[in-house]
């Protein structure tokens, strides 16, 4: 194998070294970006969970209070 041969290949391994680096910190790159999209994702959902508890707890108070209201003042008007 001649030198110029050698040379040519080693600077075509450095080559596709680089663009392997380039590509892995791209795909890093996304992956990262994706990650904090889950984690907003994720904080908008436990805030709709909390609101979600909130109607829910209203709702059972609402209805405890009705109950309640016919309980002690049955010949009232609703």
């Amino acid at each position: 194998m001649t030198q110029s041969t050698e040379i040519e290949i080693r600077d075509l391994i450095l080559s596709l070294d680089k663009k392997f680096d380039v590509f892995a910190a791209r795909t890093e790159e996304k992956l990262t970006s994706i990650d904090q999209r889950l984690e907003r994702l994720e904080k908008r959902v436990d805030s709709q969970d909390n609101r979600l508890w909130a109607f829910v707890a209203a709702a059972f108070l609402t209805v405890l209070g009705f109950l309640a209201k016919l309980a002690f003042f049955p010949g009232g008007a609703a």
